[in-house]
């Protein structure tokens, strides 16, 4: 069979005015992600307004063929506009020997489902910055150009509950084409009926279905892939939500926009905007049509191959769209008569205190949280961040907490604004565990109630085919002054890989129980700490990490107020990890996987946040 070259037809970009490449303000990060279905690199851009204290967007741009990361950062510009608005954006390469001209393959049935080929390598990639950045889990997007383009869109319809809206550049719809010959005729005539390609796609989104958001920029005079592509888009999916909506096919969402405007790049090219509403009239969907451009990325920079920087700033532009959204992807009501607002509970409401304050926040059914903590309303701010039903804040410091709910079927609660001042400064001191004396002892048997062996290593809790294995953290806490008064302190723990088994289901919560000093004769780990005396039992509860979780998960908890008093100020406190059932009694392993203070990767190693006035 005649190799396709997919080269300069298959290349999707998206931008809206030339920016010089940001070269100073912000730092590249290269990793990889190996799945069963192949391995890829990438490129993750991190801008100086980046501090991993509070959760920022992630756009992921999907370059076209015979381009690579660097080549589509600096023809799109998207880094400059990250640098702007503080969120992170990751550059997934595809080499060669996965396609010769290195296009990502949206054109072949094996990468255009969840859980396969391309989107599973996709999704690997965004997991495992989710577990190494703060990101904001509800403010995730997708854009590409070309062959990118075409895979942001498989993204969008495999993965929504990731991407809650995409930006496609010179792209095709869902499953335009199932081969590569049908993927050069689509290019030039279009793909299937785009209605029932919309059906397609809400049906490859099955449990995981939300509203996803579109922005789409397509050339008059693209040859390579012709501007009808473009049209199929805003229709395939106007036709994926107006099912997800309500899952029928009523026309509560269409494809006949409910506003245009016209305009002209100063010097450069006139486009239409065309903007498509949903039932209740916010913007869905939303169409560039750019005059005379070709195919190109939009407003691009010279610096990187296909672009157009004469057209509109698609970068700015799609960032723009993107920013504007609810940042949520709703599932559809359970109850299409659901009017009634949530009810947001915030404990302990604002006021004076003379210590850190936790707050806890939550909804009385399910939904989101959204909340900022820099005064600006949560409802539009791009600072915002979100809970799911639940969650808790600690402030150290004086802060005004503003924050809403909104339920599944979308009705939103009033904004709340509640002021924390803290009366007294504090002193916060990060330790980082003592790795040579981090580890695990285990009992040898199901019934043993003295350890048989230990491991200095990595720490491990939970069981071994139902023997009890205890995790065993060092930390030298020496240097907080003898007179502190210890206000609060947190364990933060990371996964070095998923769950054996799981744990988390049948033994109850994960407990630290703390040893002022060390838990044997010396520090190090042995395998009597599995049964040696502690000073209090339960000092510390950890909370249970949302889905399976992958290398990288955080796994933290507080000290209880009788745990504070036992950190040990002249020398070591240690930390014996255990569920609160010894076993799962299942006859299998279950346990996990934390990474201890000697771990390759630091950012995953244990480390032990201690507040004091």
């Amino acid at each position: 069979m005649r190799r396709l070259r997919w080269a300069l037809p298959l290349i999707f970009a998206l931008t809206l005015v030339s920016h010089p490449q940001v070269t100073r303000a912000g730092s590249w990060v290269t990793g990889s992600v190996s799945t069963s279905y192949g391995s890829r690199n990438y490129k993750l851009w991190v801008p100086a307004g980046y501090t991993g204290s509070s959760a920022v967007p992630l756009v992921m741009m999907l370059h076209g063929c015979t381009q690579s990361p660097d080549d589509f950062a600096a023809g799109t510009g998207m880094n400059s506009v990250a640098e702007s608005n503080t969120f992170l954006v990751v550059y997934p390469e595809q080499p060669s020997n996965a396609d010769q001209n290195k296009c990502w393959k949206w054109f072949e049935s094996a990468h255009q489902s969840r859980g396969a080929g391309e989107p599973a390598i996709l999704a690997a990639i965004v997991n495992k910055l989710r577990g190494t950045h703060n990101i904001d889990g509800q403010r995730m997007y997708v854009a590409g150009l070309s062959a990118g383009g075409a895979m942001a869109v498989i993204m969008g319809a495999t993965y929504p509950d990731l991407f809650s809206a995409i930006g496609v550049g010179s792209g095709l719809e869902y499953k335009a084409a199932t081969s590569q010959s049908a993927g050069w005729t689509a290019m030039s005539q279009g793909g299937p009926d785009p209605n029932q390609q919309g059906l397609a796609a809400y049906q490859a989104m099955g449990s995981a279905k939300r509203r996803v958001r579109a922005i789409v920029f397509h050339g008059t005079s693209d040859y390579t892939v012709y501007p009808v592509n473009g049209d199929q888009i805003i229709t395939q999916w106007a036709q994926t939500n107006d099912y997800v909506d309500d899952n029928s096919d009523n026309n509560s969402v269409n494809a006949t926009a409910d506003s245009t405007i016209n305009g002209t790049v100063t010097n450069g090219f006139s486009y239409t905007r065309s903007i498509y509403n949903d039932a209740v009239g916010t913007p869905l969907l939303e169409k560039w049509t750019v005059n005379t451009m070709g195919h190109a990325w939009s407003g691009g920079s010279t610096a990187g191959s296909y672009t157009a920087p004469k057209g509109p700033n698609a970068s700015q532009e799609i960032w723009r769209f993107f920013s504007a959204g609810s940042g949520s992807t709703p599932p559809p009501p359970s109850d299409p008569g659901d009017t009634t607002a949530p009810v947001l509970t915030v404990s302990p409401v604002g006021g004076s205190f003379d210590a850190q304050v936790s707050v806890g926040l939550s909804l009385n059914e399910s939904g989101s949280i959204y909340y900022t903590t820099d005064g600006s309303d949560p409802r539009t701010s791009a600072t915002r961040s979100s809970f799911t039903n639940n969650g808790r804040l600690l402030f150290t410091t004086t802060t005004t907490l503003k924050a809403y709910g909104v339920d599944l079927a979308t009705n939103a609660s009033a904004v709340q604004s509640h002021t924390y001042t803290i009366n007294h400064p504090e002193t916060s001191v990060t330790f980082t565990s003592t790795g040579a004396e981090d580890g695990y002892a285990a009992a040898n048997t199901p019934t043993s109630t003295t350890g048989g062996y230990a491991v200095s290593s990595d720490v491990y809790a939970g069981d071994n085919a139902d023997a009890p294995i205890r995790g065993v953290l060092s930390f030298n806490t020496a240097s907080i002054p003898d007179g502190a008064t210890i206000l609060g302190a947190e364990i933060r723990l990371s996964y070095t890989q998923g769950t054996l088994g799981n744990p988390w289901v049948g033994m109850g919560y994960l407990v630290g129980d703390i040893k002022q000093g060390c838990l044997g004769t010396s520090c190090a780990v042995a395998a009597s700490d599995f049964e040696a005396a502690v000073s209090l039992s339960e000092a510390v509860i950890f909370t249970a990490p949302t889905g399976a979780g992958a290398a990288g998960t955080r796994v933290s908890g507080n000290l209880t107020s009788s745990g504070l008093a036992l950190i040990n100020k002249t020398g070591t406190t240690q930390f014996k990890l255990r569920f609160q059932n010894t076993s799962n009694r299942n006859g299998f392993s279950d346990y996990l996987l934390l990474a201890g203070g000697e771990h390759v990767t630091a950012a995953y190693r244990p480390v032990l946040i201690v507040s004091y006035k």
